[in-house]
């Protein structure tokens, strides 16, 4: 599993440059009118590239912040740091996510909070790790016991309007109802146990990518909003411990 040990290093890599910026003053551009981007994104994802390329000389790339490079069958798919918000503003819920695909289908992949040295990753068939540690879904029954992740769209306005809706069809059904910042990271609180549910309405492949093997590999049941298989070309998803999906669905808007 050479390339989980590379995805692995290069998000270790990503997590010292992170570190050394964190809580320091940034560069920050807006990407859209609350989209933004700082210098650290864009220095993490070259540092990514750079780690996994000098293994990997032919694959190729999608990065959030650079596009696609090159052609090869097999992608490396990366969000340099996801939940840029967060780390603007000195939050510590952010984590750089690091996906390889084959023609379109999921190998591996890792996402890694540098502040809480937490490094979630999987490969596929082989199971889900927090640290080294197995980790699987929980095991609640009901959506009325369950803790809900969400998060909303920064730019399409009818998508957010769905999300709202769906949070207020919730309150009340559910325990509690979380907004953390990082697609991601939500993912891999539904794989570690920690989460019930998790939902977002669009969402790009470099925010789902590693977070849906993860959750997968823990147990976990992804599906897009409307209850279709989730793949890479997924936009609006749920992720669940799977005895809940059915359930929670009833209370999302459908695309």
């Amino acid at each position: 599993m050479k390339e989980l040990i590379v995805a692995e290093s290069a998000a270790f890599a990503a997590g010292k440059i992170a570190m050394k910026y964190f809580q320091e003053e940034l560069t920050i551009k807006k990407k859209g009118k609350i989209d933004l981007v700082t210098n650290v994104d864009i220095e993490c994802e070259q540092k990514i590239k750079k780690v996994i390329s000098e293994e990997f000389r032919k694959h190729s790339f999608l990065g959030e912040e650079s596009g696609k490079d090159g052609n090869s069958e097999y992608v490396w798919i990366i969000d340099p740091i996801d939940g840029t918000t967060n780390f603007a503003h000195g939050l510590d819920n952010f984590s750089h996510s690091i996906a390889l695909a084959k023609n379109n289908e999921l190998i591996c992949g890792v996402v890694y909070n540098p502040v809480q040295k937490k490094m979630f990753k999987a490969y596929t068939g082989k199971g889900a790790f927090l640290n080294g540690k197995k980790i699987k879904v929980s095991s609640t029954q009901t959506v009325v016991d369950s803790l809900v992740v969400t998060g909303f769209p920064y730019e399409n306005d009818s998508l957010g309007e769905k999300a709202v809706s769906s949070v207020r069809r919730l309150r009340g059904n559910c325990q509690g109802i979380r907004r953390f910042g990082s697609a991601a990271l939500d993912f891999c609180y539904i794989a570690q146990g920690v989460m019930d549910a998790y939902f977002e309405y669009d969402l790009k492949s470099w925010d789902a990518a590693a977070g849906m093997l993860i959750a997968r590999e823990a147990g976990a049941k992804v599906t897009d909003i409307n209850g279709n298989e989730a793949s890479l070309d997924t936009t609006h998803f749920l992720a669940s411990n799977g005895k809940i999906h059915d359930e929670i669905m009833k209370y999302l808007e459908r695309v």
